[in-house]
């Protein structure tokens, strides 16, 4: 006869196999850190042209006026009616961490308002070291004029 309830059964392994989610995570950050080199790209702005321009010092607080309008600091877009917050903010700052200078950046086709806003609001909280950058003529366009 054949015996029905007595069936060999077979041990099933309970573990799992985590080497294909490693390799998904390891591809994963590769292609974050690969996407975060490739898109640290600076603010497109062509500063204008000055005799006199000089490197800035090290410890400065940038803020800039692009083409489009758009007020940064340091990098970082605000709105035109929160730069007043923000430079009293870098003023109520200890000694320690201000910035020496305040570096003042403005496309060329920036509009000059806004530019003009931006370093009148800065004089009012009472900053007396404003550098306005400018890119230095190159000796055949000094020539020239």
């Amino acid at each position: 006869m054949i015996k029905f309830g007595q069936t060999m059964r077979k041990k099933t392994s309970r573990e799992v196999n985590l080497t294909p989610m490693i390799d998904i995570i390891f591809n994963l950050l590769i292609f974050f850190l690969i996407t975060a080199v490739i898109s640290q790209k600076g603010l497109n702005i062509k500063l204008p042209n000055a005799e006199t321009a000089e490197k800035r010092p090290q410890k400065t607080l940038e803020i800039t006026v692009t083409a489009d309008n758009l007020i940064t600091f340091n990098g970082n877009v605000v709105k035109k009616e929160d730069v007043f917050e923000m430079l009293k903010a870098e003023k109520e700052r200890p000694d320690t961490e201000k910035h020496d200078v305040i570096t003042l950046k403005a496309d060329e086709k920036a509009h000059f308002g806004l530019f003009i806003f931006v370093m009148d609001t800065a004089r009012k909280l009472g900053f007396e070291n404003l550098a306005i950058a400018a890119e230095r003529k190159l000796e055949s366009e000094v020539e020239e004029h």
